[in-house]
């Protein structure tokens, strides 16, 4: 970001007034627009490559789309099918959690449940019960009968969470729930629920009944019967498909869901497909994964065809021992460093073929010929193989190397890491060389890939990659860390894992807290967006100077990857949801001066914002009343900040020309001219002067006409 002001723009008593160097400030303001455009380009680069490593995660959960939820003390709940996993929490903490649902998650699973005859019991009952057990086998839809009974109950979709018991039962109080609200409570493992379940129960039917709520307790097959029991009915899949698929093309605008999700419910290959799933969870990722195809335009026939079990057994085939070594090389290559330059994937290949031939030489005591690293031509590697080198489309870039079906890249990963331990020390060797490379984009890509492999050995990977990246000189091993951590947060079950380490790594170091937000400043800033900001600021708080542009950096990397993303909501006015609530956080950070490092945060991440290709969002919130309030403060404080001579915050030029394009739309944009027109008329003395020297020069420019510029002069010369 540019330098501070340089005090000659503002001309002194009998000083004559000069003209500022425009040119500078031009080039300074280009550069920082720069900077924000790139820094959105490889936001975007990084979203298509996880994309395409992570196409066979099935990203929505089991039973309950979105299923890890944020606890109201600190922990994190991953519900997955009937398996809960907590993190964050200290042996300390107290034994009974809750973690709130929220409403549109709710609505969701309601418009998505298949009704069966146990919700019917389910919900009878629950009118006059206030604790009933679903037993059931694991992954057969429990908590989604539960939910939708509980909903059917409440009356209130607000009035719906998980109830996490960390010890013993009886610990838990009527104090610890909420009046008239619906509780999903797993059944335990240890010996009070399966010693003494009519005990167990009975505390639970007390405390429920004293804070008028309601329980279901999920069970396993096996848990004793009781007149308290509903035994669960699993959902018929073939329903389940056609809910989900009807409730995914309404959401991407198709004119005919339910007429297209009943043709493709008929048709021969999804009916085969269907009859070899066993759980709901199966038939809803067919849903997603037809939803996506249909609405690209695709058929149905190349839509299963590209399914990541189709997808699996052309990577065995391939990658069978039958096809040379350099061959499979350079598929993995290739999967690893899917876009990069041909040249760069071929050297890559050879050079991981190096390695496990060293590795194989290792391990067998039969002395190996050496072998002399002759090229081998790119064609005779590629094949039929669904890999293809083309032209870029950019000059000077050369062919690069890509795939027909780009998820085909971490089906191999997956493929040879599960399939062929003969190859794991060698291929991670060469990340770690990969990593170290020097290109930005290359280290990214060997960053990303060691992520994928976290979500296997998560520990090991921490030890050999993650630590030493974070520990070292480099800064750049800081910037792959995170990039390691946010890779692996996209699979569900491994998220919380690396949730808590962020956690822990926050209350560490300048080194590790350096990792922790760059990778907040990710797709899972954006999609974790309240505990983003709450980390981000408590770091910026305490690290004083040192790690905020940082902070602020990662903060508009978090607003332009909200952009469109499909986990976040948008209001009436078309804005979206993380909009609204990281102007909220910095108007909150801007009125802390007693911690100057998120006092300054939060006036850098507000001209990143501005500055932003995404900036139209921040002005259209303009027009919401209720924002309003936090705009003013925001734009009073960059002023502020900007005219001070004791500030270091290096934003001076940025806010000033930010104002002069919000002041352009003075005529157009009533919620503009409301929010600047509080702020003008409350600025600090020294603003005022600036200003009002900044008036005349737009004027002179033709950035404002001269009727704006006297009826501002007047606002601001009356305040």
């Amino acid at each position: 970001m540019a330098e501070p002001e340089v005090p000659a723009l503002e001309p002194g008593r009998g000083e004559k007034e000069h003209e500022p160097d425009r040119a500078t400030e031009q080039d300074r303001r280009r550069d920082l627009r720069e900077e924000l455009s790139e820094q959105k380009r490889q936001g975007r680069i990084s979203a298509e490559n996880l994309d395409a490593l992570y196409a066979d995660t099935v990203i929505a959960g089991d039973d309950i789309g979105g299923a890890s939820h944020r606890a109201t003390d600190g922990g994190t709940v991953n519900a997955v099918g009937r398996d809960q996993y907590v993190f964050g929490w200290r042996p300390e903490d107290a034994a009974v959690h809750t973690v709130e649902m929220s409403a549109q998650e709710v609505a969701m699973v309601r418009r998505c449940h298949v009704r069966t005859d146990s919700w019917r019991r389910l919900s009878v009952r629950l009118r006059h019960e206030h604790v009933l057990v679903l037993r059931g086998a694991p992954h057969s839809g429990q908590p989604a009968t539960a939910l939708v009974a509980l909903a059917e109950w409440a009356r209130d979709d607000d009035h719906l969470a998980w109830l996490q018991i960390t010890a013993d039962p009886f610990r838990l109080t009527s104090a610890a729930l909420r009046k008239a609200t619906g509780y999903l409570l797993q059944a335990g493992d240890d010996g009070a629920w399966s010693r003494h379940p009519d005990q167990v129960l009975g505390h639970l039917c007390r405390a429920a009944e004293r804070a008028d709520a309601r329980i279901v307790v999920l069970a396993g097959p096996g848990f004793p019967g009781h007149d308290l029991t509903v035994d669960h009915d699993p959902p018929p899949l073939d329903q389940v498909f056609v809910k989900r698929l009807v409730h995914e093309l309404r959401q991407g605008r198709d004119a005919r869901p339910q007429e297209r999700a009943d043709k493709a419910a008929a048709d021969e290959l999804v009916r085969g497909k269907l009859a070899e799933y066993r759980h709901p969870r199966q038939a809803r990722e067919l849903a997603l994964q037809v939803a996506a195809g249909l609405l690209l335009g695709r058929s149905l026939d190349e839509i299963l065809e590209a399914l990541p079990e189709q997808r699996r057994r052309k990577a065995r085939m391939l990658l069978a021992r039958e096809t040379p070594r350099r061959a499979r090389c350079f598929m993995i290559a290739s999967a690893v460093l899917r876009g990069s330059p041909a040249a760069v994937v071929a050297t890559q290949t050879v050079r991981l073929a190096t390695l496990v031939e060293e590795e194989l030489a290792r391990q067998t005591t039969v002395e190996q010929p050496r072998r002399h690293h002759v090229w081998e031509w790119i064609n005779d590697w590629t094949g039929d193989t669904g890999i293809r080198v083309e032209q870029s489309g950019r000059g000077g870039d050369g062919p690069v190397v890509g795939f027909d079906e780009p998820r085909m890249a971490g089906t191999i990963l997956r493929v040879v890491w599960e399939e062929q331990p003969t190859i794991h020390e060698p291929l991670l060797t060469w990340l770690h060389e990969l990593s170290e490379d020097g290109d930005p984009d290359t280290g990214r890509r060997a960053a990303e890939a060691v992520g994928l492999l976290a979500t296997f050995d998560f520990p090991s990977i921490q030890r050999r990659f993650l630590r030493r990246w974070r520990d070292g000189d480099r800064s750049e091993g800081r910037e792959l860390a995170a990039w390691a951590l946010a890779s692996a947060a996209r699979d569900p079950q491994v998220q919380p894992r690396v949730l808590d380490c962020l956690r822990s790594w926050a209350r560490s170091g300048r080194r590790a807290q350096s990792v922790v937000i760059r990778t907040y400043g990710s797709w899972l800033g954006a999609y974790r967006l309240d505990e983003a900001l709450r980390v981000l600021g408590d770091v910026a708080k305490t690290s004083g100077s040192i790690l905020v542009g940082g902070v602020a950096r990662a903060v508009s990397q978090i607003h332009q990857l909200g952009a469109g993303r499909t986990f976040l909501y948008t209001g009436d006015d078309g804005v979206p949801e993380n909009t609204r609530k990281i102007v909220a956080a910095l108007a909150e950070w801007s009125g802390d001066p007693d911690w100057r490092g998120r006092h300054r945060a939060a006036a850098l991440a507000f001209v990143r914002l501005l500055a932003s290709p995404d900036a139209i969002r921040v002005i259209d919130l303009a027009a919401d009343p209720g924002a309003q309030a936090d705009l003013v403060t925001l734009w009073r404080h960059i002023l502020d900040e900007a005219v001070g001579r004791d500030s270091d915050v290096a934003l001076t030029p940025e806010a000033w020309s930010l104002l002069g394009d919000w002041l352009a739309r003075w005529e157009t944009d009533a919620g503009v001219r409301q929010v600047l027109t509080r702020v003008l008329t409350r600025l600090r003395a020294d603003a005022r002067t600036s200003l009002a020297f900044r008036l005349r020069l737009w004027r002179r420019i033709r950035k404002i006409d001269a009727g704006l510029a006297a009826r501002l002069t007047e606002l601001i010369e009356g305040s």
